[in-house]
Parts: C-alpha cells; structure tokens; sequence
C-alpha cells in the first residue's frame, strides 16, 4: 500500500471515525452537564431548554452591537460546515464508497462562491488581529493556526476543482494529495478544538457582571480567604457571549483552543482567574475586589471607599453633615454629635439622626 492509498483510505475513515466519536461524546457530556444543573429562579438565567435551543442554534449577542462583524462571522462558520458535506465532488465520493450514500449535494456555483467567501474571510480575520492595536496584543499563536488549519482545505479544494496551480510541478501533481491532507488537520482538530470564555488579568477587576449575566452559570465565582476566585465549565457554556457584551472593561472573552484534556473535564470547573479582596480599614472585613478598588479610587479618592458597607452605615451622619450646607472642618471637630453647628438650624427630618 502506496503513502496516497493509505491517505486516502485506512486514515480518512480512522480520522473520521474519531470526529464522529468526539462530536457525539461532547454532545453527550454538554448534555449531562446541562441537566445536572440545579433549578434556579435567578434573574437572567436561562432554562434548560433554552440553553438546549440556544447551543443547536446560536445567538451572540454580538449580533446587536456589531452586527456586521457578527454576520461575517456567522457566514464563515456556516460555510464550513455546509461545503464539506454537501460539496457535489464529496457527495459522489460517498456514493462510491462502500456505504453508498447520496444525498442532494450544493449547485457548484453556490459551493464556489461559499468556498470563495471562507477563504476572503480568513484572510480578513488574520489581517484584523494584526491590524487592531487592540487585538494583537492578545492573539497568539494558536489563534492564527487556527484561522489557516479552518481555511486550507478551501483553498486546496478551490485549486484542486479548478487547476489553479495545475502549471507547478509540485503543487499541481500532489494538489489531491495535499487537499486530502489539509481536510484531515482540520477533522482532528475540530475534535479537540473548545470555545472557551477567557478573562484578561490586564483588564479584569473581579467585579463579577459576567457571572450575573451567564444564562447557564457556567461562570461562578467564591470567596475563599483574601481571594475572589471566577471558574469556568467549557461543558456548560453554550457561547452566547453574554458576558463579552456584559463586561465594562471589555475584559472577557470568546476564544477557541485546542486541547485533547478537556474532552475528559466533564464534572470539574477550572479556575480561569483570581483577583485579591481589599479589606476594610475598620473592621478588617473583606468586602471589594483590589482592582475594582483601584479604578474607583482613581476617579474618586475618599476615605470613605476604605470602610465596607456595614462601617458606612455607622457614619452616615458624618457623611450627611459632610454635605451639608454648612459644614466646616471646624465645625465637624468642635461640635458634638448631639449640638447643631452655629447658626444651622435643623430641621425635625434632621434632628432625628
């Protein structure tokens, strides 16, 4: 047996098999997860046949504040799900298979212009993270991997159906070859690829609006000692992008990694962030994340924002008496709680406090 028979035989139906097996597996445990969670009347959160719906068809919510980015996007993953399986060259292979299956396949031009549209798109995606100040900083390497491994089977298969590069010594006798290859790459790696939320630590101030909006609760955050600590489950998150749109800072995040271990994390969740509690000059109570603190603190700096809530509680007259009209500095040190300042005259409301 020949390298290109072995390609095009015993490792396309083994690579196949292992696609069909870890789609239905994840499917299974994204289930399982799903309808272990707890009932719960906690405002935003969706029910468990809405999260159902939403996975097998979803909405980001994306779509409302940038509706153009969030359509290309749409037309992308679409078209890489529609070609492949109804492309007529592929469904003619299936016919003569030995399974000999066949079903009606794409009109060629329809499946041209959807192969035309990933390939433009996936060159506008790697010149978008490498033209926005904003988003290089945070794209790796995996990110633009990602991006070619989707899109290579298109080009290769473009090339192929039409003899784009039939003059190349090379490329024009392996084209088939090559295109064989490239599909593979991108049926293993559909296996183990995740889209998962990330939370930048550069941005993130553990204010926990993420995890109040997630309609699943896959995102959970507690308090253990000095530490607010966000965990995550891939399994429950069904990529509605509630809390990218939620996030003041523009900290959270819907990306895709590859990793073979997260197929088997099915019951625990990962602790995706960590931020540290400022404690209460006062009373020593933990009761506001640090870099919540420090943002608020750089706005407003008051010594006021140093005492948790039940220590302002205890000082709202000085607080009151603060903004009041009449207030001094020498008046607050020299007059008692009980004796209005001179000349103030109080009213009954604020003779009660």
């Amino acid at each position: 047996m020949d390298f290109e028979t072995l390609i095009e035989g015993p490792l396309l139906w083994i690579v196949f098999l292992v696609l069909i097996v870890a789609v239905l597996a994840r499917l299974g445990f994204f289930s399982f997860k799903i309808l272990s969670i707890a009932d719960t009347k906690q405002p935003g959160r969706s029910s468990k046949a809405a999260m159902f719906s939403r996975f097998l068809v979803p909405f980001h919510k994306g779509l409302v504040e940038r509706p153009l980015y969030a359509l290309l996007r749409y037309v992308f993953h679409l078209s890489l799900f529609v070609v492949p399986i109804w492309f007529g060259g592929h469904v003619a292979l299936w016919a003569e298979s030995r399974f000999e299956w066949e079903w009606s396949s794409l009109p060629d031009p329809l499946a041209d212009w959807m192969t035309i549209a990933v390939m433009a798109l996936a060159v506008f995606f790697v010149i978008r993270r490498i033209a926005l100040p904003g988003l290089r900083p945070v794209s790796s390497f995996s990110d633009y991997l990602i991006i070619l491994i989707a899109a290579l089977p298109f080009f290769t298969g473009y090339f192929l159906t039409h003899g784009t590069l039939d003059g190349l010594p090379f490329f024009g006798d392996q084209m088939r070859l090559i295109h064989v290859l490239s599909g593979l790459t991108m049926m293993v790696t559909a296996s183990v690829l995740f889209c998962r939320t990330r939370l930048n630590p550069s941005r993130c101030t553990g204010c926990a609006s993420c995890e109040l909006s997630c309609p699943t609760g896959t995102l959970e955050s507690r308090d253990e000692g000095k530490f607010r600590i966000f965990s995550y489950s891939h399994y429950q998150c069904i990529c509605c992008g509630a809390c990218v749109n939620t996030c003041p800072e523009n900290a959270a995040d819907l990306r895709h990694e590859i990793s073979l271990k997260k197929i088997f994390q099915v019951i625990p969740k990962e602790e995706i962030r960590t931020v540290e509690l400022k404690s209460c000059r006062k009373c020593g109570a933990l009761f506001v994340p640090e870099p919540l603190f420090d943002k608020i603190n750089r706005s407003f700096a008051d010594d006021y924002l140093l005492v948790c809530p039940n220590c302002r509680k205890t000082n709202l007259l000085d607080l009151y008496r603060k903004l009041s009209p009449g207030h001094t500095k020498e008046t607050l040190r020299r007059t008692p709680l009980h004796e209005p300042p001179p000349g103030d005259e109080k009213t009954p409301l604020q003779k009660s406090f």
